[in-house]
């Protein structure tokens, strides 16, 4: 309820976890199963994004550990990724082997850390932090509600439906990809310029499937004059 604007997440955040009490060992599994669900072309597209010298940013609504892992493994930095941190009762288990990871990961969820990211409208004020003194444009992509909440403080805000179509974010995004692949995301962030770049290179192929796609019904896009404007970007 609260993805889906329903409900704002600072009513149910704390609940959640209290309710379920993860240990540090689990947070691993966690971010395991993120890379077991992860949707098609996203390494492909953060690396093309990286090549081609743009600044990519994680801003979640999850918890911080597996968050940071999986973005890690992305090549995005930690100090561009930002999510829930959490606090543990590290007095737990056989607390005196504070230093063996066994031990680590049996420490039990004990509080969360209140913030922007655990409210339903948190979301902008961490963009327009992260963009502070960095020029450029903007560009979020998401799928919730707290996502779609940023657009007013970006250039362009993309709802994403590949996993869950929302029909909310569908409606008020200005571009919605409509496809399990996040191709469609390189020619919206990089332009015609972006892939003159990757011509010739390992970074090609899925940028060409961005523009396929987008250009096959997977990328809709409003008002009018912004599909027009994108398929006069490419010459289509």
């Amino acid at each position: 309820k609260a993805m889906n604007g329903d409900l704002d997440l600072a009513q149910v955040y704390g609940k959640r976890l209290q309710a379920i009490r993860p240990t540090r060992g689990q947070l691993k599994a966690i971010e395991e199963l993120y890379w077991e669900h992860i949707v098609p072309d996203a390494g492909a597209v953060l690396a093309a994004l990286h090549y081609l010298e743009k600044t990519v940013f994680i801003i979640s609504g999850g918890l911080a550990e597996p968050v940071r892992g999986f973005g890690k493994h992305l090549g995005v930095p930690p100090q561009n990724i930002r999510a829930v941190e959490l606090e543990y009762n590290e007095l737990a288990g056989d607390w005196w082997r504070y230093y063996e990871p066994r031990t680590q990961n049996t420490h039990t969820y004990l509080d969360y850390q209140v913030g922007p990211l655990t409210v339903s409208s948190g979301k902008p004020s961490m963009v327009q932090e992260l963009a502070q003194g960095r020029p450029g444009r903007r560009l979020m992509i998401g799928d919730g509600m707290s996502d779609l909440v940023t657009r007013d403080v970006v250039d362009l805000f993309v709802g994403y439906g590949g996993v869950v179509a929302r029909d909310k974010v569908r409606e008020n995004a200005a571009a919605f990809i409509d496809s399990r692949s996040l191709a469609p995301v390189l020619p919206l962030a990089a332009g015609p310029s972006g892939y003159r770049r990757v011509i010739g290179t390992g970074h090609q192929a899925v940028f060409e499937k961005g523009i396929e796609l987008a250009l096959a019904g997977h990328l809709n896009l409003h008002p009018e004059t912004l599909r027009e404007d994108f398929e006069k970007a490419f010459e289509i």
